[in-house]
């Protein structure tokens, strides 16, 4: 870790429940860094969001921009930690079932950065498996999985995502790269309630993709049965669509999602 960073990281811990202002001398003094050190790493957090400024009446003194506490940026990045811990807990006992009813490996993703993340596992029992793994990165637009988040973000959030990444990455065979195919097949998963893919991320594999959504009725996250093309075929897609929503709907629910769950009829308010 580079000292400047490690400094940073010391002058965060300084913020708790019981001393969450700071005063730019204060925290020079405490830790024991020079004033204009702890400016510069101060103003440095302050511009990426990680603390920020606060004016208020301190025995009757207006105190005006002269103190420091934590910034948004960190509850964004606690809740979605959060969030990753709960619906993985919530998520691994209905995958292990899909797994044995299946046979098939099974994946949790989410969205992080405009990109899907693989946070949970359950490996297939067949002697032959897929190489994926926990932490592993993906685009929205390829796989099943990856694009069930994407087709249910709204219309605005899809079009962003694909424009600024102009030259798409051709991972297999089947590789989408077109914007008006991947579109065509986010209105289709919207449709049907399920996303399949086959030779997208990983030639000679498919995949089966179900949303699961939050409190807000926002994509939270999804859920994939994968395996070789030759086992996961378009009709087992379809035999496998039914049970994965109900682990779905009971995930969305566990979630606080309230609304009757759509399985895979469209939702129309995705698009406003």
């Amino acid at each position: 870790m580079s000292k400047t960073l490690s400094k940073a990281l010391q002058l965060l811990r300084f913020f708790t429940e019981e001393t969450p202002y700071w005063r730019l001398d204060k925290i020079s003094e405490a830790s024991d860094l020079p004033k204009a050190t702890v400016y510069r790493l101060m103003k440095t957090l302050e511009e990426e969001g990680f603390i920020q400024k606060v004016s208020f009446y301190q025995n009757g003194v207006f105190i005006d921009g002269e103190m420091y506490q934590l910034g948004t940026r960190l509850i964004e990045l606690g809740h979605m930690v959060s969030s990753q811990l709960e619906i993985r807990g919530l998520a691994l006992p209905h995958m292990r079932k899909l797994q044995q009813e299946f046979g098939e490996s099974v994946q949790l993703i989410i969205m992080d950065q405009d990109e899907a993340i693989y946070i949970e596992k359950v490996e297939s029992d067949k002697p032959v498996r897929l190489y994926t793994k926990i932490g592993r990165r993906a685009p929205l637009y390829a796989g099943a999985c990856p694009r069930t988040l994407l087709s249910f973000l709204p219309d605005h959030e899809i079009q962003r995502i694909l424009q600024q990444e102009k030259e798409k990455k051709k991972y297999a065979s089947q590789t989408m790269i077109d914007d008006e195919v991947i579109m065509e097949k986010v209105k289709e998963t919207r449709d049907r309630g399920y996303s399949y893919s086959q030779s997208e991320l990983e030639e000679g594999t498919a995949s089966v993709g179900t949303p699961i959504f939050d409190r807000f009725g926002e994509i939270a996250a999804g859920i994939s049965v994968a395996g070789f093309a030759s086992t996961v075929t378009p009709k087992q897609a379809e035999r496998y669509a039914s049970p994965m929503w109900e682990v779905c709907e009971t995930l969305s629910r566990q979630l606080g999602f309230s609304e009757p769950y759509p399985y895979g009829s469209k939702i129309t308010k995705m698009g406003e």
